[in-house]
């Protein structure tokens, strides 16, 4: 996926996942995407939500992903000791604290020397998750996983997190439809219990910290530990609680719907009242319950669950239409 660079300070833009606008994540700054971009943007996403349509067995799995793969990008780090790692990427996220790589195994984060301590924050905050006794799901696969930290020349850190071949940053797939964001709302509220368990506040809990895996509707966070907190923490007079963790969910669940924030979510033809009621609404006090009343949501919004790949429509779940 190509990068724009803003023509105010030449950072790197934030694309929406319409396709259509970008913002600067250093000044600020928003544009209107020209048409060449713009087409370049909604094909990538509907080459992306295609690229999980079927339900690939894992030898065409494998080709589709080397297609894929075939157009990522290769940058070269010396380490201090003399080592070099190449990193081969398929998306870059830039923003004020780090470089986000994602590579094919794992997602590579690079701190400048300055802001070289956040490294150790992730670990410290990582480090402070806590899983029920009964964990029957391994919930730990959908948070970091550390599997190496390096030391470059130029005084930068790189910090590698595991992730599976399937997983893709959640901003790759541009918008998505009522349904298949409500199966991404179940599986945030899932990060969000866990988080309610071990009482942390994740306040970059976003589109471009959660990669999801399509195929087997899985949703992990791994990106922004830097700057997670415990709960009930003062930060810049704000005290930050869990419920904090909930509006975030409120807010992706609305970005990738194509609303501009969650308060703006309204029903429509793809968004039953129920779900759009759901987003401008307040949070419970903890996750399990906010939890507890997206089952009820789910249920009044779409029925019986049933797991569908991506862009599959009504008609083909239920036999509806012609």
């Amino acid at each position: 996926m190509k990068n724009l660079n803003c023509r105010n300070c030449g950072g790197t833009m934030v694309i929406d996942p319409s396709g259509t606008t970008a913002r600067c994540p250093y000044c600020k700054s928003d544009y209107v995407l020209d048409h060449r971009d713009t087409d370049y943007y909604r094909e990538f996403y509907a080459r992306m939500k295609s690229f999980f349509r079927l339900s690939a067995d894992g030898q065409e799995r494998r080709r589709r992903a080397d297609d894929l793969w075939a157009q990522a990008e290769q940058e070269m780090f010396e380490c201090s000791d003399g080592r070099q790692i190449n990193v081969t990427s398929l998306h870059r996220f830039t923003d004020r604290v780090m470089t986000a790589y994602t590579a094919r195994q794992s997602v590579i984060f690079r701190f400048e020397e300055s802001l070289a301590e956040n490294a150790d924050k992730f670990r410290k905050a990582v480090s402070m998750l806590d899983y029920p006794s009964a964990d029957t799901r391994n919930l730990a696969n959908f948070f970091p996983i550390i599997s190496g930290g390096f030391t470059l020349r130029d005084g930068s850190v790189l910090l590698a997190v595991k992730k599976s071949e399937d997983e893709y940053p959640l901003r790759l797939f541009g918008t998505l439809s009522g349904r298949h964001t409500a199966w991404l709302v179940g599986r945030m509220e899932n990060l969000c219990c866990v988080m309610e368990y071990s009482s942390i506040v994740h306040p970059d809990f976003g589109i471009d910290t959660i990669y999801i895996d399509p195929y087997d509707h899985q949703a992990s966070l791994y990106g922004g530990w830097w700057n997670a907190v415990r709960n009930h923490t003062t930060v810049s007079g704000r005290v930050l609680t869990t419920r904090d963790n909930l509006k975030a969910l409120r807010e992706t669940a609305a970005q990738v719907l194509g609303f501009p924030s969650a308060a703006a979510a309204k029903e429509t033809a793809d968004i039953p009242k129920p779900f759009a009621d759901f987003l401008k609404s307040e949070p419970e006090s903890n996750a399990y319950d906010d939890f507890a009343k997206w089952d009820e949501v789910l249920i009044k919004s779409y029925g019986e669950r049933k797991f569908i790949t991506m862009d599959t429509d009504d008609a083909q779940i239920y036999g509806k239409g012609t």
